[in-house]
């Protein structure tokens, strides 16, 4: 699916990231060991990343000094961008 993203961008977007909005949706704030317990499923770090960069979440980056983001990290919540992502992929899955 298609969707502009905050720096008006047109981006696509994956089922699997739109199923990490979802959790995150429910669960932020949410960090990767936590998420990795829960789900069996172990982040990357570079997905995490891109969805922050596009927009669609705010992310915490646990490690001083990391300044390319390759650290921990927590998910603190979505954006409008992202919660518009969810609904619309919910109503283009629904039909």
């Amino acid at each position: 699916m298609k969707y502009i993203d905050v720096h008006l961008r047109e981006q696509k977007i994956s089922e699997r990231s739109v199923d990490r909005l979802k959790y995150a949706a429910e669960h932020a704030p949410c960090g990767r060991f936590e998420i990795k317990n829960v789900t069996g499923e172990l982040w990357d770090g570079h997905e995490v990343r891109a969805l922050e960069e596009r927009g669609l979440w705010e992310v915490e980056w646990l490690e001083p000094g990391d300044v390319e983001h390759q650290g921990g990290w927590k998910v603190l919540g979505l954006n409008d961008v992202a919660r518009n992502v969810i609904r619309k992929w919910d109503e283009r899955s629904a039909r």
